[in-house]
């Protein structure tokens, strides 16, 4: 549908086209002063109610369209907030895993510290049980040490 821009200029000459035909028919007394001035009257009206009309449905148009737009954004936002929600679901359950994970480190942790702690306690334990057998097998020693000397020294 044209614009009421594209309609002014053929409307303008029309209306200047009427303008001459009816001061042709005053000035060849076909018909009087007071008929044409009602018929200018006349095609004037319907000349404004026709831009009124195009200018209305121009407008109805643009709302129309600025309609589909919104209803196109609110799709949009519909499609991200549901993502959104998607990626608040999973970040919640990446969160927990990574919870259960950081409890089962930490307790795996403790268990090994545990672990080194009583193996420490029973290599202390060791040690003491070596030194002692060490200090029991050192005079052992000593004598077997001094009587093999004495049975190669004679």
């Amino acid at each position: 549908m044209p614009t009421p821009r594209q309609l002014v200029l053929p409307a303008a000459a029309a209306g200047l086209l009427a303008l001459v035909a009816l001061a042709a028919l005053v000035g060849t007394g076909a018909v009087s002063v007071t008929v044409a001035v009602l018929f200018g009257m006349i095609v004037l009206l319907l000349g404004l109610q026709v831009l009124v009309v195009a200018g209305i449905r121009r407008a109805d148009g643009k709302v129309l369209r600025l309609d589909a737009r919104v209803k196109r954004c609110e799709a949009g936002i519909t499609q991200v907030a549901a993502a959104a929600e998607r990626l608040d679901t999973r970040l919640g359950e990446i969160a927990e895993l990574l919870n259960q994970d950081r409890l089962r480190r930490d307790e795996d942790l403790n268990a090994v510290l545990a672990s080194l702690g009583e193996e420490r306690l029973h290599a202390m334990s060791l040690r003491q049980e070596m030194r002692e057998l060490a200090e029991g097998l050192m005079p052992r020693l000593a004598a077997v040490e001094a009587r093999t000397s004495s049975e190669t020294g004679t």
